[in-house]
């Protein structure tokens, strides 16, 4: 689909869970799909069991912002990446990322979005697993998070609250997650706590696996 609001990606896990027969999950989920898993602990709170939340905050980003402009910086150098049939491959692009995403880390963890497909004429090409056009379309909608249209509108959306258990993982040398931010999370995730994975930025589970690994080991334990 093209359209990413919160509620309707939401709604997309909701569904996959009804589908699969889960009733009630922890979700985990880092920056956009954190505030995913937020949106839909929100609208369905007896949907779900917990939340582990890596790196972002309940609160609209902005372009004053330098970590939402690095965000977006990466988003639209892989728009821009050509992926026409040409015998490219996962190397080429690895070495054409490396300009403008210099950590090795994180750019082995954008290229998990790449595969290969084969053609009519038994030829392969790379193509992104994602709708890339679409969340550079979007990302505005996912720089966002509207509390109000996740409830039933108008100002009652602003009380709501999820009041089950939530882990917050944040990268130590990250801006997503402000002691400004705070307050926000308090209102609507009042049984919250916070960890600091110390020198990983914004994509923590890339840059620190094994620490962010055993964090949430001992939250689901």
């Amino acid at each position: 689909r093209n359209e990413m609001s919160y509620s309707h990606m939401a709604q997309d896990v909701l569904g996959f869970m009804d589908t699969i027969g889960i009733q009630r999950a922890v979700l985990i989920g880092h920056s956009m799909g954190g505030k995913v898993a937020k949106s839909l602990a929100l609208s369905n709170p007896d949907r779900i069991s917990g939340l582990v939340i890596l790196d972002i905050a309940p609160v609209t980003y902005t372009e004053n912002d330098p970590s939402w402009n690095a965000v977006q910086g990466i988003i639209q150098t892989l728009k821009e990446v050509d992926l026409t049939p040409g015998g490219k491959t996962k190397r080429d692009v690895d070495m054409e990322l490396r300009k403008s995403v210099e950590d090795p880390a994180l750019r082995a963890f954008v290229l998990t979005n790449l595969e290969v497909i084969s053609l009519e004429d038994k030829s392969q090409q790379l193509r992104w697993k994602i709708n890339i056009d679409a969340v550079a379309d979007q990302l505005h909608k996912i720089a966002s998070f509207d509390v109000q249209s996740i409830d039933i509108g108008g100002d009652e959306g602003l009380g709501v609250q999820y009041l089950g258990d939530t882990f917050l993982i944040k990268g130590g040398a990250s801006s997503f997650v402000k002691g400004s931010h705070m307050p926000v999370i308090s209102r609507h995730f009042p049984n919250y706590m916070l960890t600091t994975v110390k020198g990983s930025g914004h994509w923590v589970h890339a840059e620190s696996p094994d620490a962010t690994l055993a964090l949430m080991k001992k939250y689901l334990e």
